[in-house]
């Protein structure tokens, strides 16, 4: 086995030997110590295998003997490395390439966002580079159940979060939550008082003294919960305070003055048919410009689109393709109709009551009309609202801290 193995890695061959005298040509192998091993005759001769290094030496037996040597096939290391000479660069280039694939799978290199949250995708991206989470990381860096406490402990809307490694994406699912855990809120004793004018509607009382009642018409900063708790005696006499962090429901009847205006005059955008694009590649976090246009238009919107490169659906590589494309526009002087300009305020309108009833606001009455007038779609009135206009507001010691007076005081002599 072993003389097999130096064999292959020295090289032979198979050999045809064909002329006058090939006995000869034998036995002349023989006497000049020329191993040959295998030896078969065939119809046209002898056939046999000899190293690559015994075959170099065979010339001047050849020549003596008046023979042919043709080589029939080649075996082993040097021949296997000859043959792929012509595909080394194709193969150290595969080779290269997995070491990169590999050694970039590695990272994280994308961070994705998903589900409904109050920040911006930008401002939890700030926080997570503050903390070492970034695009870059070594995914051994990155332990998804820290981040997910992290998160949760500095944005307390968040109620829910999932951190997760795919391929080289950490992907984060966002629940947010407007109901705070009781763990979280404030124990420090406070006031609730009126954020706004306002009627109250409904009033529950959990922890501290109310000061109003269904019906009371408060002014913005009015005590509604007192955090302080008078003691008294029997004869009405306070003895004691102590301070609480007042707890209540409270509900309000409150008014939004909404002011919108229009002017029907306005410049249309009309655009032309002309763009023009520029092009950049982003590596490891720095920007390449490839091409960006000399001259551009004079009015012209600018649109952005990047492209992450990616192999699969989670295996994103350092390589963002950036294409800007630059649309050129005609600035025309337009009116609008009475009915567009009216539906535009509108739909502002709708939008602005939206966005109140997410908050839990209940709208009572809208009383905002809608007119033209003198060139202007002017939006005005009164939206009456049901609403929690409270927040929290600490208390002062002088407050609620009795001054005890000493009774004897005075000369005694």
């Amino acid at each position: 086995m072993l003389i097999k193995l130096l064999r292959w890695f020295s090289g032979y061959l198979l050999v045809e030997i064909k002329g006058y005298s090939p006995e000869r040509f034998i036995n002349l192998c023989s006497n000049n110590n020329i191993l040959i091993w295998k030896l078969k005759k065939i119809s046209t001769g002898y056939e046999f295998y000899i190293s690559v290094k015994g075959f170099k030496k065979l010339r001047p037996i050849v020549k003596k003997t008046r023979t042919r040597p043709f080589i029939i096939k080649r075996f082993g290391f040097p021949f296997l490395m000859n043959r792929g000479k012509k595909r080394k660069f194709f193969l150290i280039g595969i080779f290269l390439c997995v070491i990169i694939l590999y050694s970039l799978s590695l990272f994280i290199w994308d961070i994705s966002i998903e589900g409904e949250y109050t920040n911006t995708k930008e401002v939890i991206l700030e926080y997570l580079d503050s903390q070492g989470v970034y695009s870059g990381v070594l995914k051994r860096n990155v332990n998804c159940q820290t981040i997910e406490e992290k998160l949760r402990k500095q944005y307390v809307d968040i109620g829910w979060v999932s951190a997760e490694i795919r391929g080289t994406r950490l992907l984060l699912k966002i629940t947010e939550t407007n109901i705070l855990d009781i763990k979280e809120k404030k124990e420090e004793p406070h006031h609730i008082i009126a954020t706004k004018d306002g009627i109250i509607t409904s009033i529950v009382t959990r922890k501290g003294t109310p000061k109003v009642k269904i019906g009371s018409i408060v002014k913005k900063g009015d005590i509604i919960v007192s955090g302080i708790i008078e003691i008294i005696r029997d004869n009405t006499e306070i003895i004691n305070k102590e301070v609480v962090p007042s707890d209540a429901d409270v509900r309000m009847k409150t008014v939004y003055n909404y002011n919108d205006s229009l002017p029907l005059d306005y410049i249309k955008k009309d655009y032309t048919l002309k763009t023009k694009k520029g092009y950049a590649i982003s590596i490891f976090n720095r920007k390449i410009i490839l091409y960006k246009p000399l001259k551009r238009y004079n009015k012209y919107d600018i649109i952005v689109n990047d492209n992450n490169i990616k192999l699969g659906e989670n295996f994103y590589l350092p390589v963002i393709f950036h294409v800007t494309e630059y649309r050129e526009y005609l600035e025309d002087n337009s009116i609008y109709s009475e009915e567009e300009a009216k539906k535009i305020v509108q739909d502002k309108l709708d939008l602005f009551i939206s966005k109140l009833t997410d908050k839990g606001v209940v709208v009572i009455e809208n009383n905002v009309k809608i007119a033209i007038k003198k060139d202007t779609c002017i939006a005005s009135g009164k939206i009456i609202v049901e609403e929690s206009a409270i927040k929290e507001q600490a208390i002062d010691d002088s407050e609620w801290r009795i001054t005890e007076t000493d009774e004897l005081s005075g000369d005694d002599n």
